[in-house]
Formats: structure tokens, sequence, C-alpha cells
């Protein structure tokens, strides 16, 4: 008899593996969260999360949507761009940080919310925003990396 959950459980290992290799790859700047839902051969369902930011993870509330964003680094931009169909730029709220831009929408009609962790610190007096038929654009400028320590001379 072929035991067909023992290759399910291979498969999970090798997802791990992979993922916790790319993971190292990545750096500690790159946040990253999932889950995995599953049915055991026991008939119990299981939940089993995934990355460094196990745990994190904070829910909306209720009737918040979360709205879909695209954050990319090109040379020494920053780019996030937010999908907020049938909003007024008005009713737009945004946060910066050195390292998360906040989007927040709180009307009577439309509720988003999210936190996009940037791919680098940024500087926020360099950022800039436009919102044109549902899409809002956000540039800023990445700060230049600098060393972590600094050398101390001994007297």
């Amino acid at each position: 008899m072929i035991d067909i959950w023992s290759d399910w459980e291979s498969l999970f290992r090798n997802f791990d593996k992979r993922f916790k290799e790319m993971l190292s790859e990545a750096g500690d700047n790159v946040r990253t969260y999932g889950y995995t839902m599953y049915q055991g051969p026991d008939g119990v369902p299981h939940v089993r999360e995934f990355g460094n930011a196990v745990g994190e993870y904070t829910p909306l509330p209720a009737g918040t949507r979360e709205p879909f964003t695209d954050v990319t680094k090109e040379d020494d931009k920053v780019h996030v761009t937010v999908e907020l169909p049938g909003v007024r730029k008005e009713d737009i709220d945004l946060e910066l940080t050195d390292s998360t831009l906040t989007v927040s929408v709180d009307t009577e009609s439309k509720k988003f919310a999210k936190s996009v962790a940037l791919p680098c610190d940024v500087k926020s007096d360099t950022a800039k925003a436009e919102y044109n038929n549902g899409i809002l654009e956000v540039v800023m400028e990445s700060k230049k990396s600098s060393p972590k320590g600094k050398k101390v001379r001994i007297d």
C-alpha cells in the first residue's frame, strides 16, 4: 500500500528548507509572513505559519480591507503602488517612517489599511505621492547604507 501522506510531509519539509535558504540569502531586512493549511491523515485541519515575522501579524478590524500593493526599488528610489478604488485623495492618510509606509482610508463606505515594509531605509522628507484613477503611487529616495559600526581609536 502506498502512503501518500509521506510524500506530502516530504514536500512540506522541502518547502520549509527552500524557504529558509531564500530568507538567509535575502538578509535581515526582508520581513515575510505566510501560512499553509492542510488536513492531516487523521482528518484534523492544520495551520503552519512560516517566515521571519511569525506572530507579528495583526488582523484588520471588521469591514477593513487590505489593498493590493507593489513595492520596487530602482537605483536610489523606492516605489510603492497601492490600489485604492473608489476613494478620494483627501480621504487617504499616509504615514512614513524610515522603513515602513502605512496607508489608511476610513470613510463610511470604504475602509482600507496596510503597513508596507520597505526594502531599505528611506529619506522620509523626499517622499512624493500621486493619486489617479484609484492608484496611489509613492516614490521616495533610499538612504545610503552605512556601516553598522564605527571604528574606535584606542589612546
